[in-house]
């Protein structure tokens, strides 16, 4: 056995089979809902459970609708991996670099908000927006659609793009910061010129992390969507509602993860190709 734990952990006799054992329920319990859901997107309207037909995809794939759910649902998505990953940086800053108390009290904040269910922060914030916009003190565009979407999913991933990108930070060299500090470095300067350049690779497996999450959510379009910009989750869970829509909504299901794991996927071969040889 070879890496880091080499000297301490040798996989033999009844830890070996344990291991073997965990990694292959892992596996099992991955591969068994996707196997399903695949045979499910293979199943034609009408035909017997043998009865295998691409019909369900090429529908989907041919659907105006359908790809403009899709569409909407990439667009938002990618817009809350942007911000969220942007808005995170300075709270990672200060929980990572900072420390002390005001650090400390922050990342306890930040884990009761990841604790906290997302759908009753969403809607607190909502109606707050709502008793403003009453008070004509934001627009009331903000209450419904595209807008209020992007708010909500922004809140609900900022807690876990901040822990991720806090233990990023924490890896930084703190001999380095005393250093930047001593010649004058300010809070800014060492966000920009010493965390950012030595953190990039964490920042990008923090964007794909909040993407690949945030494509796929329901709880947003379901709580503040509407029919001018309907998202792939809610086309979906119209497939459902239909009797012979199964098919359809397991193809829709499908497409999502490949597009959600992609960049996931991409992201980790770049790093993986760009670290050092030891």
């Amino acid at each position: 056995m070879t890496g880091p734990f080499a000297d301490t952990i040798t996989l033999r006799g009844p830890l070996a089979g344990i291991a073997w054992t965990a990694l292959s329920l892992q596996v099992a319990i991955f591969a068994a809902p996707l196997l399903l859901v695949l045979w499910l997107s293979l199943m034609a309207e009408g035909a017997q459970p043998a009865d295998l037909s691409l019909t369900a995809w090429t529908s989907l794939l041919g659907s105006r609708e359908a790809r403009i759910a899709l569409s909407n649902s990439l667009s938002l998505a990618a817009l809350t991996a942007l911000l969220t990953t942007f808005l995170a940086m300075p709270l990672a800053y200060l929980v990572a670099i900072r420390g002390r108390f005001l650090g400390r009290l922050l990342l306890g904040f930040v884990i009761l908000m990841w604790f906290l269910d997302p759908g009753m922060r969403i809607l607190g914030w909502m109606q707050a927006f709502k008793d403003l916009a009453f008070l004509e003190l934001l627009p009331a565009a903000l209450l419904a659609g595209f807008p209020a979407e992007l708010i909500a999913s922004i809140h609900a991933w900022l807690p876990l793009s901040a822990l991720a990108l806090a233990a990023g930070f924490s890896r930084i060299c703190p001999a380095l910061l005393d250093a930047a500090r001593e010649c004058g470095a300010t809070g800014f300067g060492l966000l920009h010129r010493i965390v950012w350049p030595l953190s990039r690779r964490t920042v990008a497996l923090t964007v794909t992390l909040v993407f690949c999450g945030s494509i796929g959510s329901f709880l947003e379009p379901r709580l503040l969507g509407t029919g001018e910009f309907e998202q792939a989750s809610e086309w979906l869970q119209r497939a459902l509602e239909s009797e012979t829509g199964w098919p359809y909504a397991a193809s829709m299901l499908l497409l999502m993860l490949l597009l959600a794991s992609l960049p996931l996927a991409l992201a980790l071969f770049l790093i993986q190709r760009r670290r050092p040889a030891p």
